[in-house]
């Protein structure tokens, strides 16, 4: 196990490329309230991947920030293209939408 503020190697798979090498790591310690069957349930996969259950909370809060931070950058991007007047109504949508025969009926 790993001790608090020391050095480890690991490798870390984003955006299908793989690195690997010795990260530093900063670690805090968090409490929170969460339904027993989920405690449960998680516990049971952690076992089944032999893993501890940090491992996996860390990986979720990891995939939930960078799914709401790419959401977000969607986001700005669209405000920043609909500032610039980059818009196409909904009227226009529909009417592309039927001369590929994907528009609802």
């Amino acid at each position: 196990m790993q001790q608090r503020g020391r050095s480890e190697q690991r490798l870390v798979i984003r955006n299908n490329m793989y690195y690997y090498g010795v990260m530093r790591s900063a670690e805090k310690t968090i409490s929170f309230r969460a339904v027993a069957e989920k405690i449960d349930a998680l516990d049971s996969l952690a076992a089944a991947q032999n893993r501890p259950r940090s491992y996996l909370i860390n990986e979720a809060i990891t995939n939930y920030i960078e799914l709401h931070a790419y959401q977000d950058a969607l986001v700005r991007k669209g405000l920043e293209e609909m500032q610039k007047g980059h818009v196409v109504s909904h009227e226009e949508i529909v009417k592309r939408l039927k001369g590929t025969g994907r528009a609802r009926k």
